[in-house]
């Protein structure tokens, strides 16, 4: 089966929380509800949708792909691609070439979490991180072609803009430091007035008698 690669090109975006929701704004099965990242260990994802699917109700027809940016440099490294055999779900990940090429790299473990979600688990050993990064960034979309809604290709994403910025573990955010800058007073002037002098001449008259 070949796996369409579904490529969001957006500027990263910092978020200071990694469980993200999202509105009921697509049709068909596999409409994004939440995403819950676990970053606890090797990192997980479970995706959530509004309806309810089957293994077998998705195979062929819908995807679940988690989206990961190493490089910090506002394209997709990385794809982790959870699909249905129509017995079980099965997810794979991808290194995307600047060429556009995708190389199968290894399978991922992943599971259904009952009737809505699923997860996936992409262990960071896996990845190749770019040299002096602290963080990387993620994003999750999904797919689903079939029914009344979709008979094109209905896509969702979460976020619906940029991605999410998660630090490596063991990383300590950078302290933002905060400049104030305090005034300095204007000395006030204050003019002493010259005192006048006033000069009296007297003049004597001398009388000769």
């Amino acid at each position: 089966m070949a796996v369409v690669t579904l490529t969001a090109f957006a500027l990263p975006v910092l978020a200071d929380h990694t469980d993200q929701v999202d509105r009921h704004d697509t049709g068909g099965k596999l409409d994004l509800a939440e995403v819950v990242f676990d970053h606890v260990g090797a990192p997980t994802w479970r995706m959530s949708t509004f309806s309810t699917w089957s293994v077998r109700s998705i195979w062929d027809l819908g995807t679940f792909v988690v989206q990961l940016d190493t490089r910090g440099d506002a394209a997709t490294d990385f794809i982790a691609v959870v699909r249905s055999d129509g017995r079980r779900l099965r997810a794979d990940l991808f290194r995307l070439r600047r060429d556009g090429r995708e190389i199968e790299m290894t399978t991922l473990p992943t599971a259904k979490a009952g009737s809505r979600a699923v997860t996936v688990t992409v262990p960071l050993r896996q990845l190749s991180i770019g040299p002096n990064r602290t963080s990387y960034f993620w994003s999750v979309l999904s797919s689903f072609t079939g029914g009344l809604l979709c008979t094109r290709t209905c896509l969702d994403a979460i976020p619906d803009e940029g991605m999410i910025e998660q630090p490596l573990p063991g990383v300590t955010p950078s302290p933002t430091t905060a400049t104030t800058t305090t005034p300095t007073p204007t000395p006030t002037t204050t003019t002493t007035p010259i005192p006048t002098t006033t000069t009296t001449t007297t003049t004597t008259v001398s009388l000769s008698g």
